[in-house]
């Protein structure tokens, strides 16, 4: 009966000084990676007046050491600045609380930035100055070979008579824009006229002759510069990739004025003829 006694009194008196060790010393952290400049929440509970707070980097070196008091519910808590002081390697950092003879601790993964890192330190995420410059050079190929492709048959292409050539029509590309392959012009200069003084003298005979001056829009005392600004207009407003309602056969004629009346020749030959009309 005694021993049953000694047994239940023994442990009574065990179970609270157990529960008091466990509770001495707790050191809490709200993360497990930090970069720098991060706030780390160091928090815990002492059964001490006092505990000191110590952060040791991966060479064991001591980066941090504060001393706090608890308060009156015998908890503590501050807060540290990832990097401050000079933590120039990454890696597995240790948090250390020491109250009396009791120690806690706790570990977090600190990244100080690929900078200032040693390629062992954080082999799964550095990048090295080598490794930028190879990759900047690649995208440069990348880039200059896209360009190169959807450039190739402007690069390619071979000078003709027309790009040597001085002509005012290149300061306004709409003859260019709407010519069409069913009517070429001497701006190309490669168009060679099938109208002659033969066949003016033919329609005017058959009374098919146009009046070409009529088809432009202009009178016959038009000069050139009001003839080629006349085709562009009408080239625009006619012409059926721009407008759906206009014809090749309308737009034939209107080429067919213009080449007539913009050689000076032609014109001379047709205004003999257009006279009589």
């Amino acid at each position: 009966m005694k021993k049953i006694i000694f047994g239940i009194t023994f442990f009574v008196l065990l179970f609270p000084i157990a529960h008091v060790f466990a509770d001495d010393l707790t050191l809490n952290i709200d993360k497990t990676i930090y970069e720098k400049s991060d706030f780390i929440s160091v928090w815990g509970s002492t059964s001490l007046d006092s505990v000191f707070i110590s952060v040791k980097d991966p060479d064991g070196n001591n980066v941090w050491n504060e001393s706090l008091n608890s308060d009156n519910e015998n908890k503590f808590s501050t807060l540290i600045i990832a990097g401050i002081g000079g933590w120039t390697k990454s890696g597995n950092y240790l948090v250390v609380a020491e109250s009396g003879n009791y120690v806690a601790s706790t570990k977090f993964f600190y990244d100080s930035g690929a900078q200032v890192n040693p390629p062992s330190a954080v082999s799964d995420y550095y990048v090295s100055q080598e490794d930028l410059y190879l990759t900047f050079t690649i995208a440069v190929i990348i880039v200059a070979g896209i360009f190169i492709y959807l450039a190739r048959h402007i690069i390619l292409r071979k000078k003709t008579s027309y790009d040597d050539a001085k002509l005012d029509s290149k300061k306004n590309r709409d003859y260019e824009k709407y010519h069409s392959e069913w009517s070429e012009e001497e701006i190309f200069g490669s168009h060679k006229s099938t109208t002659d003084a033969k066949e003016f003298r033919e329609m005017y005979n058959d009374n098919s002759l146009p009046n070409y001056y009529l088809v432009l829009g202009l009178t016959n005392d038009s000069s050139q510069l009001e003839i080629k600004n006349q085709y562009r207009k009408l080239a625009k407003q006619y012409h059926p990739d721009r407008n759906k309602d206009s014809s090749e056969e309308k737009m034939a004629q209107i080429n067919k004025a213009y080449e007539i009346l913009s050689d000076k020749k032609l014109r001379a030959e047709y205004d003999k003829f257009c006279k009589l009309l």
